[in-house]
């Protein structure tokens, strides 16, 4: 009986180890959005959140590798931190577990759970492809601001040539970079409801 034990106790240890190895996919996904960024881009913020009237922004964006992104315009206050390029390289480049969920066509959906106790997110899915690696949707969960679904369409290059963030929060936690100068934070503070919104930004590419 104690040989038998081992022996299943061997099993189950193999099996995890098994299961801890590197996920291929993942790891082609992580290569594909490793590199830092060095673009130069316009972008067109179009925002349609309920109870506010805003009009349209284009600003001018520079990344520049590891360094803060320069970012020029009438918009950085609408600007959604989490619909930016340099996001998805950050998110996976943190400690997560990456558990895989289902194929939708030619489609991967992963399940990331972050590992991080300090992290600003919790949980996040992916749909990526699984040949070209590219991320149609994602799916953030944060521990302060709610839910964030982005979806990106390509052109003819592996960055987006537009995404869409929409969120559903509480109006009390809405970040002021989505409030720009229409209302104070003050306002929303004073509702115990949620609000739901839209944000898309199109981007033209510079110097590619």
């Amino acid at each position: 009986m104690k040989n038998i034990a081992i022996f299943i106790l061997f099993l189950w240890i193999n099996a995890a180890l098994g299961q801890a190895s590197p996920d291929e996919p993942m790891e082609q996904l992580r290569l594909q959005y490793s590199e830092l960024l060095f673009l130069k881009c316009e972008v067109l913020i179009q925002v349609d959140v309920e109870g506010m009237n805003i009009p349209d922004k284009k600003i001018y964006v520079e990344f520049m590798g590891d360094q803060k992104p320069k970012i020029k315009g009438e918009g950085i206050s609408l600007l959604p931190k989490r619909g930016m390029l340099d996001q998805l390289r950050t998110l996976l480049n943190s400690s997560m577990q990456a558990i895989f969920l289902s194929k939708r066509g030619d489609n991967l959906v992963y399940k990331l759970v972050s590992l991080d106790a300090s992290s600003d997110w919790i949980t996040a899915d992916l749909v990526f492809n699984e040949n070209s690696y590219l991320i149609y949707e994602s799916v953030v969960n944060t521990r302060k601001f709610g839910t964030f679904t982005t979806k990106h369409s390509y052109a003819d290059q592996i960055y987006p040539s537009r995404s869409e963030v929409s969120f559903d929060l509480k109006k009390f936690k809405l970040p002021l970079k989505f409030i720009g100068s229409e209302k104070s934070s003050s306002t929303f503070q004073e509702k115990d409801e949620n609000i739901k919104g839209k944000i898309s930004l199109t981007y033209t590419y510079l110097d590619l």
